[in-house]
């Protein structure tokens, strides 16, 4: 329960609760990703268009976060934590027996939502029983996890799809993720704030059901720290252009028109370099501070982002893309999951829920927008801009950051 004295990072309620579903999710999705941009193509679509595919799923996030994050005030946090994984199986498995484009982005639009639903209530519960001082480990080692279950998954999916069938991947992903629900139905328990009996009307319970209302979650909204905050996670979710969804892996299909396997290959080696990269990460921001974290990850993200847009302005060679793929997820690894730290420090201990649905939704909004503005940037100024354009996005949060945001892991 949310009372109870919490657990330590490396306890067997997160292992089992928290590092290993991510792991093996993890593992499932990545199996998937080399395989998106090539069934994609086989529709015979442009890149802008073949964007969209990458929207669909960030429009299903979208769509979701908001009732999640009021669900999860009005009913608790397992029920939509739990509801996340089924879906996520379902889609899965439906996605390669699309038989149109349009079906396929429908299927990947429930995998969005339903990717949602697992990541906003695992987050919300570390909120609700983390300390201050061990949340970024929490935070941060999950996603630590999660970078460890895709190195080998791009490698097994590609050779997979190439070699069996387009849909053994997916219908692996979708076993895994029931897998993955076992130890955590199991574990995971509510952590919501006890809500007072209907028929409670003294003073205390009314005072309590007003601080429960929309009205001190908006007024919350409307401060300077939160409004500088909110700016940050967008240009945040400008700079990734995609790129958590497989944008960059789209550039690989379309630009060296690169297969599964090839595709499968680069991504392992990628992650392989950002493994420990959120493990040290977390650590660093649970002592020193997000600021000082947060800050130089966006940083090293732009340098990187540029140095691959070289790739596009100039004819180097493949070794030289090669190297600049691996600097960008290198990079890209310091600053998963740092956001939605700082943002859970800003949360309001009341109404925690509401603070979610109303700031993931925001940050949806970019994630949703932010491929189909790089889609269009690089089909119609070409690749090269676009990745500029990835790079001015990340600076614009090292600047909110140092100069305008104040580091959350102060005392307040």
């Amino acid at each position: 329960m949310a009372d109870e004295r919490p657990p330590g990072v490396l306890s067997r309620q997160l292992v089992l609760s928290l590092y290993l579903p991510a792991t093996l999710l993890a593992l499932g999705q990545s199996m998937v990703a080399p395989v998106i941009p090539g069934l994609t193509k086989s529709f015979g679509i442009g890149v802008d268009a073949a964007s969209l595919v990458f929207v669909a799923f960030s429009a299903g996030a979208l769509v979701a976060t908001f009732p999640a994050g009021y669900l999860m005030d009005k009913i608790g946090r397992r029920p939509v934590l739990l509801a996340g994984p089924l879906l996520t199986a379902v889609g899965s498995f439906m996605t390669p027996f699309s038989h149109t484009f349009i079906e396929l982005l429908f299927w990947r639009f429930v995998v969005g939502a339903a990717s949602q639903l697992w990541q906003q209530g695992r987050v919300l519960v570390i909120a609700d029983t983390a300390p201050q001082d061990q949340r970024a480990r929490q935070m941060q080692w999950m996603v630590g996890m999660t970078r460890t279950g895709q190195l080998f998954g791009p490698a097994v999916g590609g050779f997979l799809a190439a070699g069996f069938g387009l849909w053994i991947p997916f219908a692996i992903h979708a076993a895994l993720t029931i897998v993955a629900m076992i130890p955590a139905y199991k574990m995971i328990q509510e952590t919501a704030p006890r809500r007072r009996r209907k028929d409670d009307q003294s003073d205390e319970a009314s005072e309590e059901a007003k601080a429960q209302g929309w009205g001190p979650v908006i007024t919350y909204m409307l401060t300077i720290q939160i409004v500088v905050f909110l700016c940050i996670q967008v240009f945040a979710q400008f700079a990734r252009g995609g790129q958590d969804q497989g944008s960059l892996n789209l550039y690989a299909v379309y630009a060296y028109d690169m297969g599964p396997g090839e595709l499968g290959l680069l991504n392992t080696i990628a992650i392989a370099f950002g493994i420990p990269v959120p493990f040290l990460t977390g650590y660093l921001m649970d002592r020193f501070g997000r600021r000082a974290v947060i800050a130089p990850g966006f940083a090293a993200y732009a340098i990187a982002v540029a140095l691959m847009s070289l790739t596009a302005f100039y004819p180097l060679p493949m070794s030289y893309f090669l190297a600049t793929y691996v600097m960008v997820q290198a990079a890209a690894g310091t600053t998963g999951g740092t956001m939605q730290v700082l943002g859970t420090d800003l949360s309001p201990r009341e109404n925690r829920g509401r603070f979610f649905a109303i700031w993931r939704t925001i940050a949806e909004i970019g994630a949703t927008i932010s491929p189909a503005i790089y889609g269009v940037i690089a089909e119609h100024a070409g690749f090269g801009v676009a990745f500029l354009y990835l790079s001015l996005c990340a600076i614009g949060v090292v600047f909110g950051l140092s100069r305008v945001l104040a580091d959350t892991q102060a005392k307040r």
